[in-house]
């Protein structure tokens, strides 16, 4: 470490001699925290490292002084896993993994745990669960098992999976650290060959948040943060595969900001469809959430956005527009922000949609305000090169109490109301999870007019929770894919389909009802207390529908658990 030291100061005077501002030492990675984006009190965070209102010259703050601010404050306890990971690793100057912060506001109050799982009613799956990925190869770190937080692309008979994956990494960022990991499918799913992770782009780590995109040409896409160890900003990066997902390019970055801006994108997600004028090419749209700020620029501007990069050329090359960017006061406590941007193009006009959750309190006093919730949705007819003013779809009720879904003591799952979104005809459907009738129940919306109006019914009720919805769309109806949780507090994933979105029929997709795993404490020495993914996959090829979750059925047997414990895998079924 004194050596790394020694070398970073050495970059950091060339870099000044080149009139560039120095940065910080580089810190740990990957301990993940109650999700959200950059939140309350972060102005706070940043007003003792701000110069006077008028402007006045003065030491620019560090990257490193930037960052160890911010994880003083709440903002820490609500980022998502790589963004408060890149934070630790600028702020700390330490490359040993953590397991992040616990929840800011507690735990909630533990629920009634009934005898029996209330999917167990449903008649019997008709569903085959396939595992994706291969417990065999996790082998190199003791308790580095989590495989969960799933994304699908489908072409043909081809198959490809993508989700976060513990196992590639010791408890120390090195060049090899990847968290990206993948499975691929030649015969429709019905068995997945484990590829092991993305391949890291040079400079770059891979952290996960996977997405997946198909064309109709065959090719395959894969999204995710990818961690710029040359100036420490967190980006984000797009891998292409032409083999069905057996083999992938090294991602390429998205958006590279200038060296000398400080820069932490968030959540990506990916979506392919046809070009508005040139119809029969595809374009690929990726969005996601950042915070940035430029040390060159005085007196120093902050800003939350919603950035959405169009690529024209297969994602050899991108181009960054904003749907929505908010500056952030230099007093207070107030501040805007969305999260969970999720892209979807029509394929008939190649109009394109991002829907997100919108987090924003207006605090100036920092009394610690409560923050409102709503669903927004942004439309863009030139290829994402401007979009319209953003409609707010619905007021939204924090899903879960502090974040956090209890399944049993030590066993917690973190929840936000991230939308997902489906296309079929001239309809546009978002749903997510609602707390608003005392439960966390499934929202949603329809829009019948390009998004300008829109009509909402929860269509999930009664005493159980349900979260992290995931949508897809086709000539035979919608297909609504959820976790449920049990009166036992064992997790089940259901799937509903509607013609029309106004009733959907019920069935139990898991073969296996499963409990939470360790999360408070986390069992995995490098992963987040409350993490087991913020997300589930459902994907529509237009003949089938194909799901992929973070499963706990199986268990791991070793020093540390010699009477075992449930390990997260990632499983698979087809409909």
């Amino acid at each position: 470490m004194a050596r790394l030291r020694k070398v970073l100061r050495k970059i950091q005077m060339t870099r000044r001699a080149r009139g560039r501002r120095r940065i910080g030492a580089p810190g740990s990675i990957l301990a993940v925290a109650v999700a959200a984006l950059t939140t309350v009190a972060l102005t706070g965070a940043f007003t003792g490292a701000l110069t006077g209102g008028s402007g006045a010259a003065g030491p620019a703050p560090t990257r490193q002084q930037f960052a160890q601010r911010i994880l003083k404050t709440p903002a820490a306890q609500v980022m998502t896993p790589p963004a408060q990971a890149a934070l630790r690793m600028l702020a700390t100057g330490s490359r040993e993994l953590s397991p992040g912060l616990l929840p800011p506001r507690g735990l909630p109050t533990p629920g009634p745990s009934g005898p029996a799982s209330s999917a167990g009613n449903l008649a019997k799956p008709a569903f085959t669960n396939v595992l994706v990925n291969s417990p065999a190869a996790d082998t190199h770190q003791p308790d580095q098992t989590t495989q969960s937080e799933t994304a699908i692309a489908v072409a043909g008979s081809h198959v490809a999976v993508g989700y976060n994956d513990s196992q590639q990494t010791g408890l120390f960022l090195t060049a090899g650290s990847d968290i990206t990991g993948y499975s691929y499918s030649a015969d429709g799913g019905g068995s997945f060959t484990d590829g092991g992770t993305l391949p890291n782009t040079p400079e770059f780590n891979n952290l996960g948040d996977p997405w997946l995109a198909s064309t109709r040409a065959g090719a395959m896409y894969f999204s995710n943060l990818a961690f710029d160890n040359l100036n420490f900003n967190l980006d984000v990066a797009v891998a292409k595969s032409t083999d069905g997902g057996k083999a992938w390019g090294t991602p390429v970055p998205v958006f590279r900001p200038p060296f000398s801006t400080v820069y932490f994108g968030d959540k990506p997600a990916l979506a392919a469809g046809p070009d508005p004028v040139a119809t029969a090419r595809d374009d690929l749209y990726t969005a996601w959430d950042d915070f940035s700020v430029d040390l060159n620029v005085r007196p120093l501007k902050f800003f939350l956005g919603l950035p959405v990069a169009h690529s024209t050329d297969g994602g050899a090359t991108w181009k960054l527009a904003y749907a929505a960017r908010f500056p952030l006061p230099r007093r207070g406590c107030s501040f805007q922000q969305f999260i969970g941007a999720t892209p979807i193009v029509n394929p008939a006009t190649g109009t394109l949609y991002v829907v997100a959750e919108k987090l924003a309190v207006t605090d100036p006093h920092c009394k610690g305000l409560p923050l409102q919730r709503s669903e927004w949705v942004f439309s863009s007819t030139d290829g994402g090169n401007t979009f319209a003013p953003g409609v707010k779809i619905a007021s939204a009720t924090e899903a879960v109490p502090n974040g956090l879904l209890f399944l049993g003591p030590g066993r917690y799952m973190r929840d936000l109301e991230l939308p997902a979104v489906a296309l079929r005809g001239s309809a546009l459907y978002v749903a997510w999870n609602d707390g608003a009738l005392g439960h966390s129940h499934i929202r949603l919306a329809t829009s019948t007019d390009g998004g300008h109006t829109w009509a909402i019914r929860f269509v999930t009720h009664g005493s159980g929770d349900e979260v992290q919805p995931a949508l897809s769309a086709d000539a035979s109806g919608i297909h609504l894919l959820y976790y449920h949780r049990n009166p036992n507090n064992t997790l089940d994933v259901l799937a509903g389909n509607s013609r029309n979105g106004t009733g959907f029929s019920k069935k139990r997709v898991t073969t296996q009802s499963f409990p939470g795993t360790l999360t408070i404490p986390q069992f995995d020495p490098i992963i987040a207390f409350g993490y087991m993914g913020d997300y589930i996959a459902n994907v529509s090829d237009g003949s089938h529908q194909y799901f992929a979750w973070g499963d706990n059925r199986n268990h791991v047997t070793d020093f540390l658990y010699p009477n075992g414990r449930n390990d997260p895998d990632v499983f698979f079924a087809k409909q």
